[in-house]
């Protein structure tokens, strides 16, 4: 089987060189485009969004306030600044693609990184999607979920998962 356009999914965490490394080595040989991608998930923990004026407390008891303008503004400039240094990131690894010869493209998105991966490698007609896994078993993968999971079993083409055994 012959790979002509190799999609891979990288986050920021240490095995994300690994993965990379696979994909860029899969390209090489098949002389593939890479599309370098990385997703920034849009839904942060609610935790993450409080402002002190959110958080209130009457005898003993927390409760929360619904969102505002500013807590969404706050939200908008976290997204934006995550996509810049996203995109700061990627470009190492595009740079590292195009000394080897390898042509490549990166992108990154904002969403649920399973639903993208699996949207933009049917739009992108990729033969191939390399990615990661972190190793979640049992109820943590039942109750977390998982994008390599997820993207096994909606993704249209071949799936590639890099074992981090370092998990």
């Amino acid at each position: 089987m012959s790979y002509n356009r190799v999609l891979v999914a990288i986050d920021t965490s240490f095995s994300g060189g690994v993965v990379f490394e696979q994909a860029l080595e899969t390209a090489q040989f098949h002389k593939a485009k890479l599309y370098l991608l990385h997703c920034v998930e849009t839904s942060m923990q609610r935790s993450s969004l409080l402002t002190a004026s959110q958080t209130r407390t009457t005898k003993g008891a927390n409760y929360f306030t619904p969102y505002d303008d500013a807590d969404l503004q706050f939200a908008q400039q976290k997204w934006e600044t995550q996509i810049e240094q996203a995109n700061e990131w990627l470009l190492q690894y595009y740079q590292q693609a195009t000394q080897r010869g390898v042509l490549a493209t990166c992108e990154s998105v904002f969403g649920a990184p399973g639903y993208q991966i699996c949207t933009l490698a049917n739009e992108w007609q990729i033969d191939l999607i390399v990615m990661g896994r972190k190793g979640h078993s049992g109820l943590a993968e039942l109750f977390i979920g998982s994008v390599s999971n997820y993207v096994l079993h909606h993704a249209h083409c071949s799936v590639l998962v890099v074992q981090d055994h370092k998990a």
